[in-house]
């Protein structure tokens, strides 16, 4: 019997993540970060963390300097802490490159919300792998869409 997946998609395309354009001839290159639009319509009331999960390709990870994601990061302001990263581990046996998020439910009010991804800054120019990310997810315990 298969196993379930109790998360459903909220975004798929290709975005070139990195600081070599054309890297990837299918994805479009975004640079060292990017930021995508969320609207949370409702999520539990339980004290349980709001989840996502994003699916990338040919993420390599140098001196263990994983890519940060944050949750309503605000461009002038001071990162927070991560809710997730994109590293090169297997979060799920056999199925590769896919990196959870879990936003504290005291940050994941409903309404307008931004899941920020960073290149590592900390490695050099150069060493910044490239990696495309291919798809978002959310769990089904909320209500997502992409956008404002």
């Amino acid at each position: 019997m298969p196993q379930q997946h109790p998360f459903y998609l909220l975004w798929s395309g290709a975005i070139n993540l990195g600081d070599t354009p054309g890297v990837f001839n299918n994805a479009q290159f975004a640079g060292l970060l990017v930021q995508i639009p969320v609207t949370l319509s409702f999520i539990p009331e339980n004290d349980l963390p709001v989840r996502f999960l994003l699916k990338t390709s040919d993420v390599e990870i140098f001196n263990d300097k994983k890519h940060p994601v944050f949750w309503d990061w605000e461009p002038g302001t001071a990162l927070p802490s991560p809710v997730g990263y994109v590293d090169d581990t297997d979060l799920i046996p056999e199925q590769p490159e896919f990196h959870e998020l879990s936003v504290p439910h005291s940050a994941a009010a409903v309404g307008p919300h931004t899941i920020t991804l960073q290149v590592n800054s900390e490695v050099s120019a150069g060493l910044r792998d490239d990696f495309v990310l291919e798809c978002i997810e959310a769990h089904e315990t909320i209500g997502a869409k992409i956008g404002w």
